[in-house]
């Protein structure tokens, strides 16, 4: 099994330091494209430490996630990111593998 990114990490990742976000289970560090983003720096940072797929889609084609966002990927689109939830063991914490 790879290593894992939690959903916890990634929300710690929401500043113009360091910016991540979800989309289809891909983690990409977006910290980079900031300044370059055509919607502007605050839009991109409102989706960031988050699961922004929905959002996303809205104003995207495949084409920018496979060719542009492509560049920013850290974490595969055949791992996935699961919301938090309880078990018999305990809270297990949503998480994308490496």
């Amino acid at each position: 099994m790879g290593k894992t990114i939690s959903a916890a990490e990634v929300a710690k990742h929401k500043s113009s330091e360091s910016a991540w976000t979800i989309v289809d289970g891909g983690v990409y560090d977006v910290t980079d494209f900031l300044e370059d983003h055509p919607g502007g720096k605050k839009i991109l940072l409102n989706s960031c430490g988050k699961d922004a797929s929905d959002s996303f889609w809205k104003f995207h084609s495949k084409k920018i996630l496979t060719k542009t966002a492509a560049k920013m990927l850290i974490v595969s689109h055949s791992a996935s990111v699961t919301q938090a939830s309880t078990s018999t063991f305990g809270s297990v914490e949503g998480q994308a593998k490496l």
